[in-house]
């Protein structure tokens, strides 16, 4: 059973989300955001391509949602949003692994930081602060906790999650876990969600000044 888990993609707790903003060039690093069309502005945001990794082992979730509020700031960073909730796949449409479904539990909210910002593309780069879920499949559960990069294109909507190497970390696995996944690993989530303001279908905007 071990052995097998060693080969199946576990990390879907780290998804966060979240929500986030990965490195884009030519970036200025602004201390006034507005949100748009309007401040305080909720939103959702949903994924068909969540991709999770621990130690070189993949798993895909091909549905996931998110919720949330967004706010003017300033500062920098600046925290522009809270999310939550999060959900990683749904009962007909769960993630999966060789071992079969990946449980993940959410712990939210989750803030939305922004740093830089580029005019001419409407994209901005930033973090999640506060990314902590609960991951279990079969004999296997740990916590995943830590912060996750990314960027926002104002645009598409498209909230593009990148983690860096060491941003997310493993802890509290259980016995079940032994050998696969252990205190202190570092998995990585990929995906991008598309954000909509609730009830619409308008893109929420972060513009920094």
């Amino acid at each position: 059973m071990r052995n097998t888990l060693g080969k199946l993609a576990l990390v879907c707790g780290a998804a966060t989300a979240a929500f986030a903003l990965a490195t884009a060039p030519a970036m200025a690093s602004p201390t006034n955001w507005v949100v748009g069309p309007n401040s305080p502005e909720n939103f959702t945001a949903k994924s068909t391509n969540v991709v999770l990794s621990i130690n070189g082992i993949d798993m895909t979730c091909t549905y996931s949602d998110a919720a949330g509020s967004l706010h003017s700031a300033t500062g920098n960073p600046a925290a522009v949003g809270t999310i939550n909730p999060v959900h990683f796949g749904k009962t007909s449409e769960p993630c999966t692994s060789f071992l079969g479904t990946v449980n993940t539990v959410a712990n939210t909210p989750w803030t939305l930081n922004v740093t830089n910002y580029t005019a001419g593309t409407g994209v901005s780069q930033g973090y999640i602060s506060g990314v902590n879920a609960r991951v279990s499949v079969a004999t296997c559960a740990f916590t995943v906790t830590g912060t996750a990069h990314g960027t926002y294109t104002n645009s598409t909507g498209d909230l593009k999650i990148a983690t860096t190497a060491t941003e997310l970390t493993v802890s509290a696995p259980t016995a079940g876990c032994a050998g696969v996944v252990s205190t202190g690993d570092h998995p990585s989530f990929n995906g991008d969600f598309y954000a909509v303001v609730t009830g619409t279908t308008t893109h929420p905007t972060i513009v920094g000044s």
